[in-house]
């Protein structure tokens, strides 16, 4: 009587655990589309703004690095930004490989495209 009422607790258990794991899945948020500029312009704000930020005004100082408007018009270029997003270029500027996945990357990239 005991291992029935045992064995019938486990499968309960079990058969809740299979209809919560299945609600959490459900209610995740959706991955934010990398095709989207406003959500690379969000990421580019938040990672390279501190140095590629654009003058604020006339007489205003530069930013520390290069202006990225229309540097982004190609596959190719596209390409390359990805590759200097990813690994840095030494003694100018930090990889974010660790700091961002592969679809950040790609967002940032989408947004430095929409730049002209």
């Amino acid at each position: 009587m005991a291992l029935h009422a045992s064995l019938r607790l486990a499968c309960l258990v079990a058969a809740s655990a299979v209809a919560l794991g299945s609600g959490v899945r459900a209610q995740q948020p959706a991955t934010p589309s990398t095709s989207d500029p406003e959500i690379g312009k969000k990421l580019f704000v938040q990672r390279c703004s501190v140095c590629h930020l654009p003058a604020l005004g006339p007489g205003q100082p530069r930013s520390v690095a290069r202006a990225l408007d229309g540097l982004v018009k190609s596959p190719e270029t596209e390409a390359a930004a990805r590759v200097i997003i990813q690994r840095g270029i030494p003694q100018r500027m930090p990889g974010f490989q660790y700091g961002l996945d592969a679809a950040d990357i790609d967002r940032i990239v989408v947004y430095l495209r929409s730049l002209k």
